[in-house]
């Protein structure tokens, strides 16, 4: 069996299958400020939380006091192992006095010398710098068999952009990307795991965020998702909270479900999942998710359709969450609400806004797939899924969306708004349910001081319901 070292990322533990692995040597390449030293040191300190000896070779002219008080700020650093389990060390004047040669020297009597099993090179540039091509691939080749014979995971550092097909990067065993791209006026930084040896990868660029805690990584939930297929639905059913539309639809929603509510704004999206969400029991509790309107304004609403979400709260069975909508980064949010999720044992979760999501993503085509893998991974904590979506105002007979996402998802319901002389009637059909027979005809609802209920608005006037 392989012995691997975390990365001291747990995002990043999971692109490698596991982190790193011991007597091996990686690359991490990147431009300056991507995170490569924070990601470095990370990595260290976290190796020596778990038992092991680091070192920290720079080969830059920055002293290593300018170093610490730079980590010193981040919250993984510990001043206790400081230089007893952890060291810094500078390989500048080495290098600069004895070239490649001098520098291998240094990197064999520190590693053993330290008893070391992991050490970061910093500034693998300016190595390469003093030496010929041929040189230094030699160099690289060299210090992939240093590691090994040390057992001990060498991590170096350069902000070269390197071709795919350079030598260098068929010699180590592990190649990691960290990218800073502007994309529409956005800062995007992400990271991709180009190469690594003995362990399955997932590939492609994944999200990271640099903050006091260190750098995080958010895996794209799409690429998360198991190879296996998903187990039959239960044939159980779980109530929308109205009993009207409970009968619409054979008697509830399918558990462990997905449901996309589609409408314009003030159709009554909110409303119904709130009422969704009220249902929350200590058996079956609940996760809302709101991007456009606080918790505080979900309990006001609430209060008027009848429901104490004040009280659920406190009981525990259901968690409120509010995230504003500005540069949010949809994979972190997509593994937060499974976290959530998997907390509170949810057997119901209301996202109320996915525009948000949609908004948020560097390539918009991602949301169908971004949404079934969510729903995937929260029907595996066994939960029944409502999502609502901003749509155009429609007319009535004209409710079938042409959507990629509606494919999906198991369920689609669309709430429509006709106005006729004045009057605003709301209107609610079944458009989509997988398995499930449900009644097809257009339903008028309306929302007023005893919630939501179906039928033609009272409180207006005869000539104003037309149908």
């Amino acid at each position: 069996m392989l012995d691997k070292i975390s990365t001291g990322v747990e995002g990043l533990d999971c692109l490698t299958g596991g982190g790193f692995l011991r007597g091996s040597a990686y690359i991490i390449q990147g431009p300056p400020g991507a995170g490569k030293t924070i990601l470095a040191n990370q990595f260290c300190y976290a190796h020596v939380r778990a038992g092991g000896r680091a070192l920290y070779l720079s080969l830059l002219a920055e002293s290593s006091a300018r170093m610490l008080a730079y980590v010193s700020q981040m919250s993984f650093f510990d001043p206790d192992v400081v230089p007893a389990r952890m060291e810094y060390i500078s390989g500048y004047g080495v290098l600069e006095r004895e070239g490649l040669p001098g520098l291998l020297k240094l990197v064999q009597h520190e590693l053993r010398r330290f008893d070391a099993s992991a050490m970061v090179l910093d500034g693998t540039f300016v190595a390469q710098s003093v030496a010929s091509e041929q040189e230094f691939r030699s160099f690289i080749h060299t210090l992939q068999g240093v590691a090994n014979l040390a057992n001990a995971v060498l991590v170096m550092l350069t902000h070269q952009a390197r071709e795919v097909s350079s030598p260098e990067h068929t010699m180590v065993d592990g190649w990691i990307e960290i990218s800073n791209d502007i994309v529409r006026y956005r800062s995007v930084q992400s990271i991709q795991v180009r190469k690594h040896r003995g362990a399955a990868i997932l590939g492609g660029k994944h999200r990271l965020r640099i903050s006091a805690s260190g750098i995080d990584v958010f895996p794209r939930i799409e690429s998360c998702l198991s190879d296996a297929p998903p187990p039959p639905h239960p044939g159980t059913t779980v109530s929308t909270g109205l009993a009207e539309f409970d009968k619409l639809l054979g008697g509830g929603l399918p558990s462990e479900s997905a449901t996309l509510v589609m409408g314009p704004t003030g159709s009554g999206k909110t409303t119904l999942g709130v009422c969704f969400s009220a249902q929350a029991s200590a058996q079956a509790p609940a996760l809302l998710l709101s991007f456009y309107e606080s918790p505080a304004r979900l309990r006001a609403r609430a209060r008027q359709l009848g429901f104490d979400l004040d009280r659920l709260a406190d009981q525990n069975v259901l968690r409120l969450l509010w995230l504003p909508p500005a540069d949010l980064i949809v994979d972190e949010v997509a593994h937060g609400i499974v976290q959530h999720a998997k907390a509170i044992g949810a057997k119901r979760v209301f996202v109320d806004g996915i525009v948000a999501l949609r908004d948020s993503l560097v390539f918009r085509e991602r949301l169908p797939y971004f949404i079934n893998a969510l729903s995937h991974q929260l029907r595996e904590c066994g939960a029944t899924v409502m999502y609502t979506q901003e749509s155009a105002e429609m007319e009535v007979d004209n409710v079938m969306p042409n959507d990629e996402l509606s494919a999906m998802v198991d369920n689609v319901m669309v709430l429509n708004i006709s106005r006729r002389r004045h009057t605003a009637q709301r209107y609610i059909s079944v458009v989509k349910m997988r398995d499930r027979h449900f009644e097809p005809r257009i339903q008028p609802f309306h929302i007023g001081e005893q919630g939501l209920s179906f039928g033609l608005d009272p409180a207006a006037t005869d000539s104003d319901q037309v149908d």
